[in-house]
């Protein structure tokens, strides 16, 4: 058998690979090879690495073998990294399978003689016969499986073979996660989706397979023995099946070991009463929910074949809200057709009007073998030709308008998702007739000044902030909201605590119902560090602020406490108290 490769090479170290887990632990299974026995070997990369290092890694390793999984944001590091290994490695076999080859197979092996076989469709029975046949001179003779490859009497291709029953798939994890320490983990338990959004790869699939809840809870429990920190379900929708998603969700919260996060891609619309009554059980971050909206827009969702009933989505999201414990992203994707410049700032007012613990504004990518090929022509849809095939401009928005909405994009990452400066940015944003005109003009400020050209650091963030909108008492709570202000800029006038007024603070928390554990466990001086003590300069803005009363011969007045110890589990700022001191004889 061949000395085999698998390679994968992610956005971030944190990330890892799915499929060539699949593929690896399917093939090891169906050819009877034991551990140890493989001849199967995986890699993964980052494309932050350099292309040198990893073209090394894999030279070294030998192998007659690689195969890469191929995604927009890293082919163009798979085919300069081919390219290389085919100088130094002239017999090798290149073998190319993923979402951005799939539905291209032909036209890659003719633009791209560094490969010699494109996997199309599921990769798990193709690449065995591959790996099982690949001595084989007449190998490819092998109707039913889904690739094209390069002969010598040119290129030759099968279609797509038809995708495996799910619980025919091994679990893809060894014990112990070898090399995934402090890694997001991907789980799937369902391929397909009943939706048709024309933007989507999943808009050309048909129907929807699941894995059986029996191996689902095996697979779990796997995960939470384990205490891993984070299981991003791959689920195009989560929630396509109540009984399938209520069946998982309420398995972890049996099961929960108070540590591993599970997120979730569902639809608003498909959001019932029960999936919202099996939230409400759930511990405060165990579960997070990505949900897309993507456009409000109602020509736009009939041209992408998407529907969105806002009323529900609304209710949906806002009975979340209620719960106040989990955590919920909501999308919007800037470029599709027909919706103009006016028409996104509707959609994105809406959105934030839903005050997601995360807005994300994506751009339309005009992926391979999706539907929204067919839409390009008729509604003047430009796009880069080279990954990731973002939109350019549209009949009804242009390129300087998009290009300020990448703007707008990057205004909401480092000021609203950021989570460090929610109470200045209520304050501002109630200043402007819409949430969008905010951020918009926030962003024609940001580039008027010339920022987009530089890095910046946490305080330099805060001086544009106090430069646009002069509201020092804000943004002194937020900042020290986040952490204890050791570092200041000149305009930050934090009051310094005496300490005898310090001990009286932390005696009147200790006397109260608030905060016993840290007041039980810590010495006066160690709580002095994880709460920060200030005058109340303002209680504008922000989470609603408890107030304890009491009395002092000596001191009086309103001061503010933040603990660091109780961090908000969606926002990681600290919990606030005021506590109020009356002057009066006895003490307090």
């Amino acid at each position: 058998m061949k000395r085999t490769l698998l390679v994968a090479i992610n956005t971030k170290f944190i990330h890892s690979n799915l499929a060539i887990r699949y593929i690896k632990k399917y093939v090891d299974r169906e050819m009877g090879m034991e551990e140890g026995e493989s001849t199967i070997s995986l890699m993964e990369f980052s494309i932050n690495q350099q292309i040198d290092y990893i073209l090394s890694e894999i030279i070294d390793y030998k192998p007659e073998l690689v195969t890469f999984s191929c995604y927009l944001w890293n082919i163009e590091y798979v085919r300069n990294v081919s390219r290389e290994l085919k100088k130094i490695l002239k017999n090798i076999i290149i073998v190319y399978g993923g979402p951005e080859v799939s539905y291209t197979a032909e036209e890659e092996l003719e633009i791209n003689p560094s490969v010699d076989i494109v996997i199309k469709g599921e990769g798990e029975e193709t690449f065995r016969h591959i790996f099982e046949n690949l001595s084989i001179a007449d190998y490819l003779k092998g109707e039913g499986y889904g690739y094209s490859y390069r002969s010598q009497d040119g290129i030759k291709s099968f279609p797509p073979a038809i995708g495996l029953p799910l619980e025919e798939i091994p679990f893809p994890y060894d014990k112990g996660f070898k090399d995934l320490d402090n890694r997001i983990l991907y789980y799937e338990t369902s391929r397909g989706c009943p939706f048709h959004c024309q933007y989507c790869l999943s808009s050309i699939e048909k129907g929807v397979r699941f894995r059986p809840l029996d191996l689902v809870y095996k697979e779990l429990q796997f995960f939470l023995d384990h205490k891993v920190r984070q299981v991003k379900f791959v689920d195009r929708t989560f929630n396509a099946k109540q009984s399938h998603a209520l069946g998982i969700m309420n398995y972890i919260i049996e099961h929960d070991n108070g540590v591993t996060n599970f997120h979730f891609e569902v639809a608003p619309e498909l959001l019932k009463e029960g999936f919202i009554e099996c939230l409400s059980r759930a511990r405060k971050g165990l579960f997070q929910l990505e949900i897309g909206v993507q456009t409000t827009h109602e020509r736009t969702l009939q041209l992408i074949q998407r529907k969105n009933v806002l009323p529900l989505i609304t209710k949906a999201v806002m009975e979340v809200h209620k719960l106040k414990n989990t955590h919920m992203h909501l999308d919007l994707i800037a470029g599709l057709p027909d919706e103009n410049y006016q028409e996104f700032n509707k959609s994105f007012d809406y959105v934030y009007s839903l005050k997601p613990h995360q807005l994300q504004l994506g751009f339309l990518k005009v992926l391979k073998g999706s539907g929204m090929m067919k839409l390009t022509q008729p509604h003047g849809i430009l796009y880069r030709e080279y990954p990731p095939y973002q939109v350019l401009e549209t009949k009804t928005i242009s390129y300087h308008q998009l290009k300020l909405l990448n703007m707008v994009e990057e205004m909401v990452e480092i000021f609203y998702n950021s989570g460090q400066f929610r109470t200045t940015m209520d304050g501002f944003v109630s200043k402007f007739d819409s949430p969008f005109k905010a951020y918009e003009y926030l962003a024609m400020e940001w580039m008027n000044k010339g920022f987009h050209h530089e890095q910046h650091n946490k305080l330099s963030l805060y001086q544009f902030l106090y430069d646009i909108t002069d509201d020092k008492e804000r943004l002194m709570l937020d900042y020290c909201l986040n952490e204890k202000p050791r570092k200041k800029l000149e305009w930050m006038d934090y009051d310094f605590i005496e300490a005898p007024l310090q001990r009286v603070l932390l005696d009147a928390v200790a006397e109260s119902d608030y905060w016993q554990e840290e007041a039980s466990e810590f010495t006066t001086k160690q709580l002095s560090r994880i709460y920060h003590m200030d005058t109340l300069k303002t209680m504008t803005g922000g989470d609603p602020i408890d107030r304890l009363i009491c009395s002092h011969e000596r001191y009086e007045g309103d001061y503010l406490l933040i603990n660091y110890g109780r961090r908000d589990f969606i926002h990681k700022s600290g919990e606030m108290l005021v506590v109020t001191i009356n002057r009066q004889e006895e003490g307090c």
